[in-house]
């Protein structure tokens, strides 16, 4: 393990976190696992912010802003907008 200016890790901690580095990275399995976890986390954070970006145009179509306004703002169309705020009841 190497940090940026190019130095060797010290300490004992920092050696066996690079141990069980060294180690995880020769074993395919666990590297599977982890690009597995990986990919899935990836997923869970994507479907947040579009959970969010949901949230916040359904929000400006209570306030009662403009379908127009929103669509630019969400950086979305305006038919996007016009149809979920019409499965919300809102339009």
């Amino acid at each position: 393990m190497r940090y940026v200016d190019g130095k060797a890790a010290e300490g004992v901690f920092v050696q066996e976190v690079d141990k069980e580095v060294r180690r995880v990275k020769q074993h395919d399995e666990t590297r599977r696992e982890y690009m597995t976890l990986a990919m899935e986390l990836k997923r869970m954070f994507s479907e947040g912010a579009k959970d969010k970006e949901t949230m916040m145009i359904l929000e400006m179509l209570r306030e009662g802003i403009s379908k127009e306004t929103i669509a630019k703002c969400a950086r979305v169309s305006v038919e996007y907008v016009v149809e979920l705020g019409k499965m919300n009841h809102l339009l």
